[in-house]
């Protein structure tokens, strides 16, 4: 049985190497070191049983390698893409993960910050799903915090957010010159168009600047993109047409597909807020006996992994998901090594990958 007491100094006299040698290669600073010395040293780290001292490390370094990552919650399929190519992307940069959410936290975004540094990361990434006010505690943490999402960060913060209008709109044109007449928006913001008889705009021109004027939120910027495509093409916007969600589920996205069935509403094709929602629209029309993509064509947006397995599989905005983490990362660990520059906003790409839940042009 191996020492347990067994030292770094132990391991660099057995390889005949400097301790610091076998620091490098522990720390993966081995890049230069000819192949026969790091196979010597790993070998004596496993023959001796050596393990590293990670709060040693830790109170060294000033660092402990671990960037924490917030969400609200994993009933959206989106966060648990997004945290599993997260996870990657931070091993690749020999850093570990921790995961929280603050979902059901009061306060949400206030509390969270106070009680995320028992969790001992260097800094944190954290995905908003609903607005940040400028007062939050969120700004006045001493660690690294970059915001990803849809909302806000006021300058304050770094961001890394999506093209949502802009991909919106250009999905939206693309059934529209692909022939479509009659194109509807499932996952409106409740604000916009009311579930209730409670409407809060005395007219649609009323309701048209509301949805212009807003600058953050998937839903309100996505319905903005579309509506943009709507006028680009002199389509007349019909708000039957624009149906929302309470919340951008897949069980939402089924509910409100049969409410427009139940309304008479036939449309060409349906523009979704988000993946989920249209997973859920193509269930609801299915089950109502509607073919996908014969009768209706159904979009979505986020392109995660379980597009390719619906029935149909789901023609879907990638918003470069790859970009946004890469980006998100970067910037937390420039902040991590005390980069003092002004915040920056970072938007990713995006591309239409067309399945078969649309027509083949």
């Amino acid at each position: 049985m191996a020492d347990k007491n067994v030292t770094i100094k132990d391991v660099a006299l057995a390889a005949g190497v400097s301790t610091k040698t076998v620091s490098n290669v522990i720390n993966g600073n081995d890049d230069q070191m000819r192949p026969e010395t790091k196979a010597r040293v790993k070998n004596v780290i496993q023959r001796l049983g050596y393990k590293v001292n990670h709060s040693a490390q830790t109170l060294k370094r000033g660092r402990s390698g671990v960037i924490g990552f917030a969400v609200p919650n994993f009933d959206q399929p989106f966060n648990g893409y997004v945290t599993d190519l997260l996870t990657d992307a931070a091993r690749e940069r020999k850093y570990g993960v921790v995961v929280s959410t603050y979902g059901k936290l009061p306060d949400r975004f206030d509390t969270f910050v106070q009680e995320a540094p028992r969790l001992n990361a260097d800094g944190w990434i954290i995905l908003a799903d609903s607005p940040i006010e400028r007062h939050s505690l969120i700004f006045r943490q001493q660690y690294p915090i970059v915001i990803i999402g849809d909302y806000s960060a006021h300058g304050l913060l770094d961001m890394v957010t999506m093209p949502n209008v802009e991909a919106a709109r250009t999905m939206t044109t693309w059934l529209l010159d692909c022939g479509c007449r009659h194109v509807a928006f499932i996952g409106a913001p409740p604000s916009i168009v009311p579930i209730s008889e409670n409407d809060a705009f005395s007219s649609d021109d009323q309701r048209l600047n509301a949805v212009f004027a807003a600058d953050e939120g998937n839903s309100h910027l996505r319905l903005q993109g579309y509506l943009r495509a709507l006028i680009s093409r002199n389509v007349p916007v019909d708000w039957r047409y624009i149906l929302p969600c309470e919340r951008l589920t897949t069980g939402d996205g089924a509910a409100t597909a049969f409410t427009m069935i139940d309304r008479g509403i036939r449309p060409d094709a349906v523009v979704c807020v988000n993946d989920a929602v249209a997973l859920g629209v193509i269930s609801a029309l299915t089950t109502a006996n509607f073919s996908v993509p014969g009768d209706i064509q159904v979009t979505g947006f986020d392109s995660i992994p379980d597009d390719e397995f619906s029935v149909p599989p789901l023609t879907t905005v990638d918003p470069r998901t790859d970009q946004y983490i890469t980006m998100a990362l970067d910037a937390l660990i420039q902040r991590i090594e005390h980069d003092d520059t002004p915040p920056s906003t970072f938007t990713s790409g995006f591309r239409i990958i067309q399945r078969d839940s649309t027509l083949h042009e």
